[in-house]
């Protein structure tokens, strides 16, 4: 990877990251009927993490935390790679 870097200034080079918690199904009629303070279930639970992603792939896992501020912001702390198949 240094032998690209004189070739590609990769510290301009931005992605966006996406944050995965889980997934659901529901129709649109079911979307449409949603108010406030309603529960939606995912498909996995608290213990197992979330998927961290670039486009489409998944390329880490993480666990949610807080960043301990006064506005305690939400963060995910990486606890490691995916597995490559």
């Amino acid at each position: 990877m240094d032998g690209l870097k004189h070739l590609i200034d990769t510290d301009n080079i931005q992605v966006e990251v996406t944050i995965r918690l889980g997934r659901t199904r529901r129709t649109v009629a079911q979307l449409a009927a949603l108010h406030e303070g309603d529960i939606l279930i995912l498909d996995q639970t608290i213990d197992d993490g979330v998927e961290i992603c670039v486009g489409d792939k998944v390329i880490a896992r993480g666990e949610l935390t807080g960043d301990g501020s006064a506005e305690e912001r939400l963060c995910v702390r990486i606890s490691g790679p995916t597995e490559v198949a």
